[in-house]
């Protein structure tokens, strides 16, 4: 997994089930991503590698709020 690709939420007993979520973070447990929500922003969520399955690369990402060095 890396930054930018998307996941889909596959565990259905999972709370965001079916989610599809942009990678923010790739941690050794599993990954910090977000869920885009209209007119109200991002909505960050933690989840395990067990939990989740790699489905895509995002095109548009969310902005940046500090520049990366």
């Amino acid at each position: 997994m890396e930054k930018n690709q998307i996941v889909q939420v596959i565990n259905p007993e999972h709370h965001w089930y079916a989610a599809l979520v942009v990678v923010d973070e790739v941690k050794s447990w599993g990954i910090q991503g977000y869920l885009t929500i209209p007119q109200q922003g991002q909505a960050f969520i933690r989840l395990e590698n067990k939990d989740i399955e790699v489905v895509g690369q995002a095109v548009i990402v969310a902005q940046e709020s500090e520049e990366e060095d």
